[in-house]
């Protein structure tokens, strides 16, 4: 199924139009300038959509004028492709524009290539170099999304598999990263494009809901928004009323995560109330709660504590005309401005540092503190990511300064961010003024103190009582310093049990088998390794695995698995294992154990650079169920479908997902994801497709 997304050509006079509302006139005769230069360069040169490939930077150029950046961004944005793709050289740009556009540019160019689809390793170095290159000048990812955004928009040229490819690399990097910089004008419309690529038939659904439902609201949605300006109009705030609509991705995640139905997403349609300054912003509430009544819980004060990336407002749900849910955010201004543009509002507001920027700038410095700590460029891969991908809180020091952690962050946590010579210090803590212990979780609005000591290292049980990056990175680093001794006998006497549980001497394994064992967990020596098992970097069951065969054992099935729900083990969705399967579990420690079919065409490849796997004896619990693809050939007959979902139906099978594809002589494919207990039952399902007449084969994919 092809996306198409149709998009308007940008010219210099679009982007000239939006450039004269803020920059000087000499600003923009510079731009015009970059802009001459540009489609001098890339002439002749064209877009897989067959448009002159000139469009393209000028629509990032526009992307970012509307975050009102500065011109050297927008003079970068225009140049971005030239040195990649054209003649035009860094020391031509540098002469004609300055070296800060030039060295911009060069840091958008040496990002134009990374592939983040590559192998595990590659992948892990292209990440590194993409934050090194934002942390010299955040401009370089402003345009690296802008760039991405359009490309985004612009896709329906790309064949399907492509289309895809990016939007899947879209959610995983770019998105992320433009909601931690608190640019949410981009965010959300990369989340909405990526999710009607990758669930194009969920999207159209939501679409329709959401139109239907405006629709039918329309008339009380406009008596809100004139009730709520006309009454604080009267009670002399001045304001401003916008009215949104949530976007189908928005909706689906807050379906999904919430186990919502789609009635009850109570902020649907909300209200932006705009006010001058913060006092005006408390006031308003006020008087809006006397306006509608105010749902209980259902308030939030962002003013006080405000999101990690720097947003600020508050958001309260009213019960408004014909009992319809209203959710209202009040801000100011400059808060508006802030939650809109994120980073992108440094530029605009010159003079001060505002808080988007400092908390970007504390996470650039946190990430550059894990790749210090870390040993590997696939280590700061996925410490990096697991930063992107978690929910905040937000606790105090007894200063009041505020500290943004992930969820599950313990007290430990917080002392590393504070400061890594706190963290490896720290001796007792605080919460509220009580004694807490060092491995307590932290909720948002505590105030913790930290009681140091210069007596006091890191341990090694601290590993897990601690779940950031950046606290696992500094403790392990600080172990290996201090405690190598410690850990390697630790490592050593973990083996040496392990062994003798299976009634092994240890120095009955071969060197040639200990040296084999060496190579292929990427250890130079034996104290090496046992240092790596000291710190749970390497398990023991997989050095097991690798030194017992030619002491005449089998091979050890380390791990029988009963049950999966709240255990640290995800699904491989290249061949989605289901109970029945023959499995080999891939260890990590970033997300616990991945499985896979030993059948999967990725295994062979993910085991040469995953050192740690083991087979598995999966007895699943009943109860549980996997999702399973499955793909039905049938005759392209009116009614099909429905049958297909009646027969799943009465076999109580749910259907997660599904989606249809044309094929010659009469014929489409239904390829479904199911929910299923296990293979037997799985082969029920296929069995009894099988026998409906319109069916010409069901089977596994």
């Amino acid at each position: 199924m092809a996306i198409a997304f149709f998009q308007k050509k940008t010219v210099i006079g679009d982007l000239c139009a939006v450039l004269d509302t803020y920059l000087s006139k000499a600003e923009v005769k510079i731009v015009r300038k970059a802009y001459k230069l540009a489609e001098k360069a890339h002439k002749g040169q064209f877009r897989r959509s067959g448009e002159a490939y000139i469009h393209h930077p000028l629509a990032v150029a526009l992307i970012l004028a509307e975050l009102n950046l500065d011109y050297y961004c927008i003079v970068a944005a225009i140049l971005h492709d030239c040195i990649e793709d054209t003649s035009v050289t860094q020391e031509d740009i540098s002469v004609e524009f300055g070296e800060q556009i030039a060295h911009i540019v060069e840091g958008v160019s040496n990002l134009t290539n990374l592939e983040f689809h590559s192998g595990s390793h590659q992948q892990a170095k292209n990440f590194q170099k993409l934050f090194f290159a934002m942390s010299k000048d955040m401009r370089v990812m402003l345009i690296k999304l802008a760039d991405r955004l359009h490309n985004m928009r612009t896709l329906g040229a790309m064949k399907r598999e492509k289309q895809i490819k990016k939007a899947q690399e879209t959610v995983e990097l770019h998105a992320p990263i433009a909601r931690r910089l608190g640019l949410h004008s981009i965010r959300v419309e990369l989340d909405d494009l990526c999710f009607e690529i990758l669930h194009p038939r969920k999207h159209l659904i939501l679409k329709r809901k959401i139109s239907k439902q405006y629709g039918n609201q329309k008339k009380t949605i406009a008596l809100v928004q004139s009730e709520i300006i006309n009454k604080l109009t009267f009670e002399g705030i001045n304001a401003s009323v916008e009215g949104r609509q949530k976007q189908p991705c928005s909706a689906y995640n807050k379906m999904k995560h919430k186990s919502l139905k789609f009635s009850e997403i109570l902020d649907m349609h909300a209200f932006r109330v705009i006010v001058d300054e913060t006092k005006d912003c408390y006031q308003a509430l006020g008087i809006l709660h006397s306006l509608y009544k105010p749902l209980p819980k259902k308030f939030k004060d962002y003013i006080a504590v405000p999101k990690s990336n720097g947003y600020q407002s508050l958001h309260t749900v009213l019960l408004g005309p014909r009992n319809m849910f209203i959710e209202v955010q009040i801000r100011s201004k400059e808060m508006h401005f802030i939650s809109e543009y994120g980073i992108a509002a440094h530029w605009h507001y010159k003079s001060t540092t505002k808080p988007s920027e400092k908390l970007a700038q504390n996470w650039l410095g946190s990430l550059l503190d894990i790749q210090k700590n870390t040993d590997s460029s696939i280590d700061f891969l996925e410490d990096t990511k697991a930063d992107l991908f978690s929910n905040e809180v937000l606790v105090f020091t007894p200063t009041g300064e505020i500290i943004q952690l992930p969820l599950g962050a313990t007290v430990l946590d917080f002392a590393y961010a504070v400061h890594t010579n706190v963290g490896k210090r720290t001796q007792r803590a605080t919460i509220n003024g009580s004694s807490a212990s060092l491995s307590t979780e932290l909720k948002t609005g505590q105030t913790v103190e930290i009681i140091t000591s210069r007596f006091v290292k890191p341990k090694p049980y601290w590993l897990s009582n601690v779940t950031t990056s950046k606290a696992k990175a500094a403790i392990k680093a600080q172990l290996k310093d201090d405690s190598k001794t410690d850990l390697a006998k630790l490592g050593k006497r973990l083996i040496a049990d392990a062994m003798n549980y299976q009634k092994i001497n240890i120095s009955s394994i071969s060197k040639e088998k200990w040296a084999q064992c060496l190579t292929e967990l990427h250890c130079s020596t034996s104290r090496e390794l046992y240092i790596k098992v000291g710190l749970s970097e390497i398990f023991v069951a997989v050095v097991m695995n690798k030194l017992i065969e030619d002491a005449g054992k089998k091979t050890v099935n380390a791990l029988t698995i009963h049950k999966t729900k709240g255990m640290a083990i995800n699904f491989a969705h290249c061949c989605y294992p289901i109970p029945g399967d023959s499995v080999t579990g891939i260890l990590t420690t970033q997300k616990g154990m991945v499985m896979h079919r030993n059948n999967c065409s990725n295994l062979a490849h993910i085991k040469n650079k995953s050192a740690q796997w083991l087979e598995i004896d999966w007895k699943s619990d009943d109860s549980e169920l996997f999702q399973a693809p499955i793909r039905v050939v049938v005759e392209n007959q009116s009614g099909v479908l429905a049958t297909i979902a009646n027969v799943l139906a009465q076999l109580e099978v749910n259907i997660e997902h599904l989606e249809q594809q044309s094929m010659p002589h009469s014929k489409k494919a239904i390829n479904l994801i199911v929910d299923v207990a296990n293979i037997i039952q799985l082969n029920n399902v296929l069995d009894r497709l099988k026998q409906l007449p319109t069916v010409i084969s069901a089977k596994r994919n």
